[in-house]
């Protein structure tokens, strides 16, 4: 018994099925026969080792104070000295000395009241001056940032006293750039 055609000529449900179920087939044959790609992963390990470096310099590399009366005091101006920061890293700054001349008789004072045969130092126009020692200790100046410079002076004290009229002394002041 088949399925009589309308006046519209629309299919009946039978045949309607049919069609359906060939379609059914045909699209799983379809996928059956086509294959299947699935995503996959795998992956880098990457190691590295962030390097900076603190590269610091002065100019100029020498100073001559002159001569020094007894007791008084001696500066540079606060523009003298040069630091740069040659580095990629920004970087904090410490003083020190020697802690004597060079004929070592005179002796460095590190808190600022030389007496007999002595004599201090303290930057001038850094963010943090102070009396330079014979060990770094305290930031004079914090932060030179990578590539730059910063603008300071020394000022000298000569002690209260010396046992004898010297000739011209020299002595040392070591910079050092550390992690900021």
């Amino acid at each position: 018994m088949g399925c009589r055609k309308n006046k519209y000529n629309v299919a009946c449900a039978s045949d309607i099925r049919k069609i359906l179920f060939a379609w059914l087939v045909s699209m799983l044959w379809l996928s059956v026969m086509t294959p299947m790609v699935l995503a996959d992963e795998t992956s880098i390990s990457v190691t590295f080792n962030p390097e900076g470096v603190i590269d610091i310099d002065v100019t100029p590399k020498t100073y001559d104070f002159g001569s020094v009366q007894v007791g008084a005091w001696k500066n540079t101006t606060n523009s003298y000295f040069t630091i740069y920061n040659n580095g990629t890293l920004s970087m904090d700054t410490q003083f020190k000395t020697n802690a004597t001349t060079d004929s070592t008789s005179l002796t460095l004072d590190g808190d600022g009241a030389p007496g007999n045969n002595a004599y201090s130092f303290r930057t001038n126009g850094l963010d943090n001056d102070g009396y330079i020692t014979a060990a770094y200790g305290v930031e004079q100046d914090t932060g030179i940032a990578a590539h730059t410079n910063k603008v300071c002076g020394l000022c000298l004290n000569m002690g209260n006293s010396i046992s004898q009229n010297w000739t011209s002394q020299r002595t040392t002041i070591y910079l050092q750039g550390s992690l900021s």
